[in-house]
């Protein structure tokens, strides 16, 4: 399958790189951005050459897109002229002799376009690239340090906390972005109390949600695959050992994480991975959450995509489920008209 990913020409041979891919149908390919992954009829995703056997770009340890390039930009590591800005740090240059860029890294740039090279007034895309203009990926061939179109929140880029989050911004006086859709007044979607608001501590937790390498995308299609099923059998829900003491989880016993909106189950994995952080001298705790179950398949279990809200951000419309806050206790979750009770109950308790 990556050596049809990765794409032959018409004699069947495999391509070494996305440039050869051609639009008269005499090659193919899965993916342009995967081309050159299998060159030489190798799959080169599979190399692990040691780091002391190569260079520091290890160029031979697996494969990047595209084109195995390991520093996107790499062109801005050299001066105008083509010459590293530093000799201990070079990464890729002009060769005067060889005409071209080489380096230790797979050259983010037109391999033979010159350092001094000028466009002419009517060239376009790559062609319209300065020689001295390292960011192909812009029109201009330049960095921007602010976006001068587009975003509706620009130009220039900055932190906000999440729309639900137990911290306020030391940076900004607005704490979350101004520009955040929000669905301030539909029922089914309440927010929780934030930061230093009165019932804040009734969800003292920051939840994140993650997908697994074992399920595909959200997991719809992984759920109904029996061997996929079978290696990851059940919901869970990852604390460090610090909350579960906290809290009185035990690791393969069941929690319930609960949210203004509605509350799931999970079984508990105590581990070290979901450290906590210190912010303003007080600790404060994650809460790991795959969002690959639901309510059919081989496997079900609670959706963590229930207890997220709809903050959306303001460019792409994309919802805040990498994380917002929440509470976890030991137990099951309550069952029937119970569940939307015990919600309201808590949410009732926070706007006291």
């Amino acid at each position: 399958m990556l050596a049809e990913i990765s794409g032959r020409d018409e004699k069947g041979q495999a391509l070494s790189g996305y440039k050869l891919l051609k639009a008269d149908g005499s090659t193919s390919c899965g993916c342009w951005i995967y081309c050159g992954s299998f060159a030489d009829g190798v799959n080169q995703t599979a190399r692990k050459r040691p780091h002391w056997e190569q260079s520091a770009s290890a160029l031979e340890w697996g494969w990047a897109w595209p084109a195995n390039r390991r520093l996107l930009y790499s062109r801005a590591s050299a001066d105008p002229d083509g010459k590293p800005w530093s000799e201990r740090k070079r990464l890729v240059w002009w060769d005067p002799q060889e005409q071209r860029w080489t380096g230790t890294d797979t050259p983010d740039f037109d391999e033979e376009k010159r350092p001094d090279y000028v466009p002419p007034d009517d060239a376009t895309g790559p062609d319209a690239i300065r020689g001295d203009h390292p960011f192909i990926m812009q029109g201009d061939g330049l960095g921007w340090v602010y976006v001068p179109q587009g975003l509706v929140d620009g130009p220039l880029p900055t932190h906000y906390e999440p729309h639900e989050s137990p911290f306020e911004n030391p940076l900004y006086r607005q704490r979350a972005n101004p520009r955040r859709q929000q669905n301030k007044d539909l029922r089914e979607d309440p927010y929780n109390p934030v930061a230093n608001e009165p019932g804040s501590e009734l969800y003292p937790f920051v939840a994140t949600t993650y997908r697994l390498t074992e399920h595909h995308t959200a997991g719809g299609m992984s759920r109904f695959i029996p061997y996929l099923a079978e290696l990851q059998p059940q919901m869970f829900v990852e604390v460090h050992p610090d909350l579960a003491r906290e809290r009185g989880l035990e690791h393969g016993g069941w929690a319930t994480i609960t949210t203004a909106r509605s509350a799931i189950e999970a079984r508990v994995m105590v581990t070290e991975r979901m450290r906590p952080v210190t912010v303003g001298g007080k600790v404060h705790h994650q809460v790991g959450l795959p969002y690959h179950w639901g309510q059919r398949g081989l496997t079900t279990g609670g959706a963590a995509n229930d207890l997220a809200h709809m903050a959306l951000d303001p460019n792409v419309h994309i919802q805040e489920v990498k994380a917002f806050t929440c509470d976890i206790r030991p137990g099951r979750r309550p069952r029937g008209p119970r569940l939307p009770q015990f919600v309201a109950e808590l949410r009732e308790r926070a706007r006291r």
